[in-house]
């Protein structure tokens, strides 16, 4: 079954994602990041692109290939690997094809509105379910 984090309180959620992926590459976890629509697809593709030479996240974009750790998707999920991360603010088909679901939720009202709902659909159908405010660490 699919264990699943909540993070609370993301202020920029590419900038809080662009933090755990060095930890994620460390340990060759495989991780589709999954966005809302075509541009914010975009704009997490060219920040992964242009951070530093030593900080550049080289990814695939709606395709994916086992030997790139990095995925960026806006498409139906038809593939299963380690960690998908949820930076839209929908629920996402095929979740549970992952062994971990990390969900991204601002500080935005609409934004935590739709995040517990989808906190509600997890609970409801008894998936483990852990909860981090990224402003108290």
């Amino acid at each position: 079954m699919t264990n699943i984090k909540f993070f609370f309180n993301v202020e920029n959620k590419i900038e809080f994602i662009c933090s755990m992926l060095p930890e994620r590459l460390n340990k060759k976890k495989n991780s589709l990041i999954y966005c809302a629509n075509n541009e914010q697809l975009k704009i997490l593709s060219n920040y992964l692109w242009s951070n530093n030479l030593s900080e550049f996240f080289p990814h695939e974009e709606n395709n994916h290939h086992y030997f790139n750790k990095i995925t960026i998707s806006n498409k139906d999920i038809d593939w299963m690997d380690d960690t998908i991360i949820n930076i839209s603010n929908k629920m996402i088909d095929g979740f549970n094809r992952y062994l971990h679901l990390f969900e991204m939720v601002s500080t935005d009202e609409d934004d935590k509105k739709l995040a517990r709902k989808r906190f509600q659909y997890f609970k409801d159908r008894g998936y483990n379910i852990q909860t981090i405010d990224v402003k108290q660490n």
